[in-house]
């Protein structure tokens, strides 16, 4: 009994190294499609809260970048018609896909969500 506890911690351990690292955009969208799998049980998922928790404060973070660099002069890193950029969960998962995954393995979650929403609101140059 003790070995197969013992043999369970040591797999529950292990398995997230087996993923992507966590905090990056691979591992987010590793999680996400897990979910999609779930269907509408995801919702009960104590993984889904979390998930939608590392997004907004992703996207509440870009945000603050964008004021940042706009009352000290600076070029804004996407302009976006509204003062907060707006992207659907599926928009955004379909925009972690179109990354590549060896640049998604590297990338944190903040980093790949600048370059999706730098795509839907390119700044004129």
């Amino acid at each position: 009994m003790r070995r197969s506890i013992a043999a369970i911690l040591l797999l529950s351990l292990a398995a997230p190294a087996l993923g992507a690292a966590p905090g990056t955009a691979q591992n987010f969208l590793d999680r996400a499609n897990r979910l999609k799998g779930k269907g509408p049980l995801a919702l009960f998922d104590g993984d889904y809260k979390r998930l939608q928790a590392e997004a907004v404060a992703a996207g509440q973070s870009i945000g603050a970048d964008r004021i940042a660099a706009e009352k000290a002069g600076r070029p804004k890193a996407y302009c976006s018609p509204q003062p907060k950029a707006a992207l659907g969960q599926m928009e955004f998962l379909r925009g972690l896909e179109a990354i590549p995954a060896s640049q998604r393995s590297s990338l944190s979650l903040k980093q790949a969500m600048l370059i999706i929403v730098q795509k839907k609101f390119p700044c004129p140059r």
